[in-house]
C-alpha cells in the first residue's frame, strides 16, 4: 500500500510516518539554551522526528515479516497495548505472545500494515504522543483496507531512540468505499428472463464512491411496468453493509448484508404501498464473473408464506446496439414476488 510523507526531510520509512501538527508554541519566557527551549514546546525537534520515523519503519518491518519478537522489542520492559475492546496486555512477553497468536492464527492471511501518523506533540521532555491510522491491506485486491485509529506513548531513551510505552486502537475509520469493494462485481447491467417475467438491473458506484446506486426494471406478463430504486453502502450504525430500496409503487424495504464464505446473506423486511409487510432471507452469489444467482427463502408477504425463488441474472454485454441479450435459465416459478 502506498503511504504518504507529512513532513518533508524525513528519511524513508516502507510504511511509517511521523509528523508533528503545524501548532503556534504558548508564549514564553526567553530561555538562555536552544535546547531547553526546545523541550518546552509542544512541537518535536526534528532529530526526535526522524528517530521516531526509524522507530516506527521499524515496527512496520517486523510486522509485515510476523516477527513478534521484533514487535515487542519495540516496547519497554513495562509497556503495554489496550485493544479497542478494553483488553490490555502488558510487559513484553504477554505482547510477543500476542502478537504469535495472531500471526499463527491469520496464518497466511496476515495482512500487511501500514502505518500513518497524524499528529506527534511533545508531553513533557522526553515523552510524545502520536496519534494516526493503521491500515491493513490483505493479498486480494477486493478486499477492503481496513483501518484503524490509534495513540502511542513514546519515550526517549539515552541513545535517542524510542520506545513504546502504551498504544490504544481506537475507532475503525475504514471509509465506507473501502468496504464496498468485495460487492464491486455487482456493477454493470443483469438481465432474467422468464416466460411471463423480465427483470433487468443496472448498478454502478455514485460519484464519491461510497454507495452502489441501482434501477431494477420489471416487465409482468400483462406489460405491467414497476421500478425500483436500490441503494447498498455502509452503515455505520450496524457497522456492516447495509441497503435501502423504494418502488415506484410507493413500497420500500431494507436490509442488513454479511458475508458467509462466498456468498451474501440479507435480511430483508419491508412495506408495500397497500401496507402489507414483507421480509425474506435472501442470498446472493456469483456463479463466474458474469451469472448472480439471487435466492430468496422464508418468505412472507402480509402475513402469508410465500414460495421459494432462485433467480439467475446474467450479465448484459456493454454494447448497447446489440439485437440479442443472454438469456438466464428459467426458474421454476414462473410469476416471483418482488421479495
Amino acid at each position: 500500500m502506498r503511504t504518504r510523507f507529512f513532513r518533508p526531510g524525513w528519511l524513508p520509512a516502507t510504511l511509517l510516518f511521523i509528523a508533528p501538527l503545524a501548532l503556534p508554541c504558548p508564549a514564553q519566557e526567553k530561555v538562555a539554551d536552544p535546547a531547553v527551549a526546545a523541550e518546552t514546546t509542544d512541537e518535536p525537534a526534528d532529530a526526535d522526528v526522524e528517530s521516531l520515523g526509524k522507530s516506527a519503519a521499524k515496527f512496520v518491518e517486523a510486522f509485515n515479516k510476523k516477527d513478534a519478537a521484533g514487535v515487542a522489542a519495540l516496547f519497554l520492559p513495562t509497556g503495554e497495548m489496550i485493544t479497542r475492546d478494553g483488553d490490555a496486555v502488558r510487559g513484553r512477553d504477554e505482547i510477543e505472545a500476542r502478537y504469535k497468536e495472531i500471526f499463527e492464527d491469520d496464518g497466511d492471511e496476515v495482512p500487511q500494515v501500514a502505518l500513518e501518523a497524524s499528529s506527534l506533540r511533545m508531553i513533557a521532555p522526553g515523552v510524545a504522543i502520536e496519534d494516526g491510522v493503521l491500515h491493513f491491506t490483505t493479498a486480494k485486491e477486493s478486499e477492503p483496507v481496513k483501518s484503524i485509529a490509534y495513540s502511542a506513548t513514546q519515550v526517549k531513551q539515552a541513545d535517542g531512540s524510542w520506545l513504546i510505552a502504551s498504544t490504544r486502537d481506537q475507532l475503525e475509520v475504514t471509509p465506507p468505499s473501502e468496504h464496498l469493494k468485495p460487492l464491486a462485481g455487482l456493477a454493470g447491467d443483469w438481465c432474467f428472463e422468464a416466460d411471463d417475467l423480465r427483470m433487468e438491473l443496472s448498478m454502478d458506484l455514485d460519484d464519491s464512491g461510497n454507495f452502489l446506486l441501482g434501477e431494477a426494471l420489471t416487465t409482468d406478463g400483462d406489460d405491467d411496468v414497476q421500478t425500483t430504486s436500490i441503494r447498498i453502502g455502509w452503515n455505520p450504525a450496524c457497522s456492516s453493509i447495509f441497503w435501502w430500496t423504494f418502488d415506484s409503487a410507493g413500497g420500500n424495504a431494507s436490509g442488513q448484508w454479511t458475508r458467509t464464505g462466498s456468498e451474501w446473506l440479507i435480511r430483508t423486511s419491508g412495506i408495500t404501498a397497500d401496507a402489507e409487510t414483507n421480509a425474506a432471507t435472501q442470498r446472493l452469489s456469483f456463479d463466474g464473473e458474469d451469472t448472480l444467482v439471487w435466492k430468496s427463502t422464508d418468505r412472507v408477504m402480509g402475513g402469508g408464506a410465500q414460495p421459494d425463488l432462485e433467480l439467475r441474472f446474467v450479465r448484459r454485454a456493454p454494447d448497447a446496439d446489440s439485437d440479442t441479450e443472454p438469456m438466464a435459465a428459467t426458474p421454476e416459478e414462473e410469476s416471483p414476488e418482488k421479495q
